[in-house]
């Protein structure tokens, strides 16, 4: 029996890297794992690898689909114990824009619109969700790149977000928390989703509100 057994998990990104790799570690703590991705072939290629499970698909942005997302869970199988909202798309490399003036407005559109709506979205479905079950876990994995504007405002946006969700849902049983990776961790998702393990397990209960990096520091 692993830490998540009986468990069932939604997480969002998970058609490539740090999403599957979730995805993959929730499956082998014995979660029942819902694969979402906007990109319906790669979720269906990544639950292929899972042992039970099922596959959505639905744009991050758009509240409809993600409230239909997590319906369609509940629905299926009955509850929903876990989100793990993981938007992806990281431009962190070395080819990434460095300066505030090369930052592209699709760029900081995706940053805002696709990662913090996604985010958002993403969250308060699954709390419509949990909050009459007692209990419930909730982690947004967010880059932690200093160095790139359009990267800190999304970070610094959701460890607000957290610590402020974290707060309004305590007393229903819920935790919220947040892992920010560095740009570079980013080459190594088992570790990233090692830290989103160690945050829905019981000895990430003390840390609901709190955004920590990969390797386990309070950010």
């Amino acid at each position: 029996m692993g830490s998540m057994d009986g468990k069932v998990a939604l997480v969002t990104g998970a058609g490539s890297g740090v999403g599957i790799a979730v995805a993959r570690m929730l499956d082998d703590e014995g979660a029942t794992v819902a694969v979402l991705d906007g990109d319906s072939t790669g979720a269906e290629l990544a639950s292929r690898g899972l042992r039970r499970g099922m596959v959505v698909s639905a744009d991050v942005s758009d509240p409809v689909q993600v409230d239909g997302a997590v319906r369609a869970v509940v629905d299926h199988f009955g509850r929903l114990d876990v989100l793990v909202t993981n938007t992806g798309g990281w431009d962190c490399g070395p080819a990434a824009a460095g300066s505030t003036m090369d930052i592209t407005d699709e760029q900081w559109h995706e940053a805002l619109g696709v990662r913090l709506d996604g985010t958002f979205y993403g969250t308060r479905a699954a709390l419509r969700a949990m909050k009459g079950q007692g209990s419930g876990a909730i982690v947004t994995i967010v880059a932690d790149c200093g160095h790139m504007a359009h990267h800190s405002a999304v970070e610094g946006a959701v460890r607000g977000f957290t610590a402020a969700v974290a707060g309004d849902v305590a007393p229903l049983g819920i935790r919220v928390g947040a892992v920010a990776p560095g740009c570079t961790d980013f080459l190594v998702p088992e570790d990233i989703a090692a830290a989103v393990l160690g945050l829905l397990g019981p000895d990430g209960a003390h840390l609901s509100g709190q955004t920590i990096k990969t390797r386990g520091t309070v950010a």
